[in-house]
């Protein structure tokens, strides 16, 4: 009875504003969150939507995160790798006010190489292969050799996983190479007495070459041999234990497949005593750099037995090997003499020669330094008294 009552008198009310009043204060309404969590995987683009209603309409406005400020805008796009942080945005009207804050923070994204899972790559052996690296799409260069062939395998990884890609080098058949060299080449060789000497003979060819030595004697050493003071190794050098004088002469080294052959002759000659290099002169030397002098020369007077064989490496490092020429910088050929035109102050450092022979090595020193004239400074320094007498008149 008291429920139709109070049924009766909301029915009676239902023209007035009070009803209205009391049925909006029993109907909930879903409010969106004030903040949103959102992930962008990095370098992916993402839309932020801001809409709202109100009476009458909002106005709507965002606050970046570098605190820019843009008015009027309802939707904004933006792309990760550039900008992350709080996104707020603002709806109001004479009314009031509403915000809503969207954090965007960077989701990794796994590593993914989008070409094939395997390729082979076929190619002439030393010839210079371009190389791709995927990920990063840069060129790399190399000299490819037949010991290169195999699989490689290029793995991209980071904190979300990673990705792998197989990659087989193939090299095409080739005729025998000896030492980088095909056809015929020569060598010589000097040993000591009763020391070892080792042959080198490094062989490459597809398919697999077969490689023998030939002494002197006319007798034929197959890969791998031993016998007495001699073996053949399997890479395919030639070892001699105990080097004597009646080992000297002429060795030849030959490989052979289906496509060609090649072959190194190898003069060997036996000195009964070697000397290590030295220098009769102090083993460095300190030098000024007279700018406008034209030419510094830096003498290397090293003697040895065998005559040895001259280096020169510059204070950066690199190294001249006789005949060679680097700018301003000459090796000249036989006396291992290093000439450097025009010097200047920059051109100061160590310089050294190395001297090498079979016996061993040596080295000279020469430290050149930025040279300056001398210079006279007022009164301070060594004053000298000086007294004239009257000479008497006859």
């Amino acid at each position: 009875m008291k429920n139709n009552k109070i049924q009766n008198f909301a029915s009676s009310l239902s023209p007035y504003p009070f009803y209205s009043l009391l049925r909006c204060h029993h109907t909930r309404q879903h409010q969106p969150p004030k903040s949103t969590e959102i992930a962008v995987y990095l370098g992916k683009s993402v839309t932020l939507d801001c809409f709202a209603s109100g009476k009458p309409p909002a106005q709507i406005s965002w606050i970046l995160p570098d605190r820019m400020f843009v008015r009027e805008v309802g939707t904004v796009h933006t792309v990760l790798s550039a900008i992350k942080g709080d996104y707020k945005c603002i709806a109001s009207n004479a009314a009031g006010a509403d915000t809503i804050t969207y954090h965007l923070h960077v989701a990794a994204l796994p590593p993914s190489i989008s070409e094939g899972t395997t390729d082979t790559v076929i190619i002439q052996p030393g010839m210079v292969q371009k190389f791709k690296r995927i990920l990063h799409n840069r060129n790399c260069s190399s000299k490819v050799r037949l010991a290169d062939e195999g699989k490689y395998a290029c793995v991209a990884r980071n904190s979300a996983g990673d990705d792998v890609k197989n990659m087989k080098l193939e090299v095409e058949p080739q005729e025998p190479f000896i030492n980088g060299m095909k056809g015929k080449s020569t060598t010589k060789v000097l040993a000591i007495s009763y020391q070892t000497a080792l042959l080198d003979c490094r062989v490459e060819g597809k398919p697999e070459p077969r490689v023998w030595w030939v002494s002197p004697y006319g007798h034929s050493l197959p890969t791998p041999y031993l016998g007495g003071r001699f073996q053949v190794h399997r890479n395919g050098s030639l070892e001699l234990r105990g080097v004597r004088k009646t080992d000297e002469g002429r060795y030849m080294c030959l490989a052979k497949n289906s496509l060609g052959e090649a072959s190194l002759l190898v003069e060997l000659d036996v000195a009964s005593v070697a000397e290590k290099p030295s220098f009769a002169v102090p083993n460095i030397e300190i030098l000024p750099i007279k700018q406008g002098s034209g030419l510094l020369s830096l003498e290397c007077p090293a003697r040895g037995k065998p005559n040895p064989e001259f280096a020169w490496l510059l204070p950066n490092g690199t190294m001249l090997i006789p005949g060679a020429r680097l700018q301003r910088f000459i090796h000249h050929l036989g006396n291992g003499t290093l000439q450097i035109s025009q010097p200047v102050a920059s051109d100061k450092g160590v310089y050294r020669c190395l001297a090498k022979n079979v016996a061993g090595q040596a080295e000279k020193r020469y430290s050149l330094e930025a040279g300056r004239k001398p210079l006279i400074r007022g009164s301070t320094g060594m004053f000298f008294h000086l007294k004239f007498m009257k000479q008497k008149s006859p």
